[in-house]
């Protein structure tokens, strides 16, 4: 995406279009999943800008609360995505930290029996805890 277009979408959420703002944002867009602020700054770092941490996680709740991304808490730390139509949840190695999507969410069919005790659902985190297969030692399986 370039970045005329990425200013369009931050101006339309009513947020000034800085340059580290459109930079934080390229990371989130180009992220297949969803990525601390630590991975984030360390992508910015790899490109050679300069920014820190604390403008990291400050612009990344700006757009939390404008909008334009979601953060997730998943093993008692942040992460942040690009708000898309569906939601993710992500299965979390406790030993090296990998991520991996849980394709198939079944909160509609809990949502479904809680309609029913007239309770309805605004929000829902799913956080799996385990230790991957490479971190197993069954790599190939």
């Amino acid at each position: 995406m370039k970045s005329k277009d990425i200013k369009s979408i931050l101006n339309s959420h009513n947020i000034k279009a800085t340059q580290q703002r459109v930079e934080i944002y390229k990371v989130l867009q180009n992220s297949q999943q969803c990525v601390s602020a630590d991975e984030i700054l360390q992508a910015l770092e790899a490109q050679n800008l300069k920014i820190d941490l604390a403008t990291v996680y400050r612009n990344l709740e700006l757009f939390v609360q404008n909008g334009i991304a979601v953060k997730s808490t998943i093993n008692r730390k942040h992460f942040f995505e690009i708000k898309r139509n569906q939601h993710y949840h992500y299965f979390v190695c406790i030993k090296c930290n990998a991520k991996a999507e849980i394709v198939d969410c079944k909160i509609n069919l809990i949502e479904e029996e809680l309609n029913k005790m007239n309770f309805k659902i605004l929000d829902h985190n799913l956080e799996v805890y385990g230790i991957c297969n490479k971190c197993c030692g069954r790599e190939n399986e």
